[in-house]
């Protein structure tokens, strides 16, 4: 697995900069995200917060990632970001899918990290 934990490791870390055309690519017709805040996001909702060009330094420093297969063409990805301004910690956790050849974010969700 390990060339599909790297290749989901990319994806993560590409809709970290936080661009349109990432978002519309990536993510499932069905995506659903429960914020740290406690909101719940779906693709559309976040596709107007987007720009088409995002921001050019990604604001997260990635560790501790993980891949684990769930079900047949499913996989869990678990991992802890930190941000480089203010030092904020995130849990993270994705649920992808394979549609078709292509692997598609389902679900998201961040919690802080103690």
């Amino acid at each position: 697995m390990t060339g599909l934990n790297n290749l989901l490791l990319l994806l993560e870390k590409q809709l970290m900069h936080y661009r349109k055309e990432d978002f519309i690519n990536i993510l499932s017709e069905d995506f659903l995200e429960y914020g740290s805040s406690g909101g719940i996001m779906d693709k559309t909702y976040l596709l107007h917060q987007m720009t088409e060009q995002g921001i050019e330094d990604c604001l997260f420093t990635v560790t501790d990632f993980q891949a684990i297969s769930l079900a047949d063409q499913i996989v869990q990805t678990r991992f802890v970001t930190t941000n480089r301004t203010n030092g904020n910690r995130q849990n993270r956790s994705s649920l992808w899918r394979n549609e078709n050849g292509t692997w598609r974010m389902f679900f998201h969700q961040g919690t802080p990290a103690k």
